[in-house]
């Protein structure tokens, strides 16, 4: 058995987990990370844009200046109308005197990833556990037990507490009887990783597409030429055939001729969904454990990442300080309200302007709301600084979160 008796069992070892991990030992607390795969090898597309919010505190955990050397940053992102070529755009400079870092990153999840693991790997108090699977856990009123299928067998890991950061399917969440009730949306998304010039087409480094039958997300990756577009497409299509009409989508958006060499594509459903609460006894979630959204807005691995800064705090409190777990109860209430009055509206709104904009005037609307927003600086900064709301103020000083 491997027990850390005042520590913390991190399961999942994606970006959450990881960032999770690297928070808490940074705060001086015992932490084992287990992950039922190998670490992020690539290849097939996944997260890569880290919204301008979380720049601050990627820079207090020291990841930040690495990130920036290794992924592309920018302030300008654009709506753009594929019908006619009209363009909007919003510039982060309108934040320069609000925030410190007034861009958003790209980088692909698992070259963050790798920058992570090299600091934790150098910290003694950090036991990280690949191919390791959760089985069953079982808490009582010192810690938790956690009996994972490792590749020595079955094993136990003894903590004081667990934090479920394994995605959507948590299996940590399904171990302490809650579901994760909500919609899913009758479309799913397809994120393609492309090589094709999008500048040459006028979009900036990161644009909104916006048609009523070909909406989409285009974002570049890397300086080598790389690009992600992501459409969605009806959830009732046969998955097996998702890249026969992908070659449509793309003969329908690009022009005649158009030289594109498709890499990968991954395609998933599309939810609005969050647990019931976020904390049963000593066990604790975050990120898509506990709630997941739509990629539209950018919201959802932002929102991830700032339970992850409340939780860390919440624990600290907890473990260094001799605090009530009561503290644990209001990060379930305060992150849950974030992701049901902000993060999931904002996501939705977004969702419905860019794959589901075939309503009569609707697209028309929504176009001439964004004209106003984006040809004045003062609209745009009111527009952009609704995503501060996905930072809760600290738990000690305040009971309730900044949306109330």
């Amino acid at each position: 058995m491997h027990v850390s008796a005042a520590g913390v069992t991190v399961v999942g070892g994606g970006p959450h987990g990881l960032l999770h991990a690297l928070a808490l030992a940074q705060a001086g607390i015992d932490v084992t990370v287990l992950e039922a795969r190998e670490p992020d090898a690539g290849g097939s597309p996944r997260a890569m844009t880290f919204h301008w919010s979380m720049m601050r505190g990627l820079a207090d955990l020291g990841i930040l200046e690495e990130a920036l050397g290794r992924g592309m940053t920018h302030r300008i992102w654009s709506l753009s109308v594929l019908a006619t070529g009209e363009k909007m755009t919003f510039d982060l400079d309108v934040l320069a005197d609000d925030i410190e870092h007034p861009f958003t990153l790209h980088l692909p999840q698992e070259a963050l990833g790798e920058i992570i693991l090299a600091k934790l790997r150098a910290m003694p108090h950090v036991h990280l556990e690949w191919n390791t699977r959760v089985l069953r856990l079982t808490q009582d009123a010192d810690g938790v037990t956690v009996v994972a299928d490792s590749p020595e067998g079955e094993r136990d890991y003894r903590s004081g507490w667990v934090v479920g950061a394994d995605g959507a399917a948590s299996a940590v969440r399904r171990a302490i009887g809650l579901g994760l009730p909500g919609v899913t949306w009758p479309e799913r998304f397809v994120a393609t990783n492309v090589h094709f010039d999008f500048a040459s087409l006028g979009y900036e480094v990161s644009a909104l597409q916006l048609d009523p039958r070909d909406g989409a997300l285009v974002a570049q990756i890397d300086r080598a030429g790389l690009w992600r577009y992501t459409y969605s497409e009806n959830l009732a299509l046969p998955e097996e055939t998702i890249a026969v009409r992908m070659a449509e989508v793309f003969r329908r958006v690009l022009p005649d001729g158009a030289d594109l060499e498709i890499q990968a594509w991954a395609a998933h459903r599309m939810h609005q969904r969050v647990a019931d609460t976020f904390r049963v006894g000593r066990v604790l979630l975050l990120a898509d454990a506990a709630h997941v959204t739509n990629p539209t807005s950018g919201y959802g691995l932002a929102g991830g990442f700032f339970d992850s800064v409340t939780l860390v705090e919440a624990l600290s409190a907890v473990i260094h300080h001799g605090a009530d777990d009561e503290i644990l109860d209001r990060y379930s209430e305060v992150r849950r309200r974030v992701f049901t009055e902000l993060t999931s509206p904002v996501s939705s709104e977004s969702k419905q302007l860019l794959w589901n904009s075939d309503g009569p005037g609707r697209l028309e609307g929504e176009l001439e709301r964004f004209r106003k927003i984006t040809s004045n600086r003062s609209r745009q900064r009111e527009y952009l600084l609704v995503a501060r709301g996905l930072e809760s103020a600290p738990l000690r000083s305040r009971r309730v979160s900044p949306l109330s």
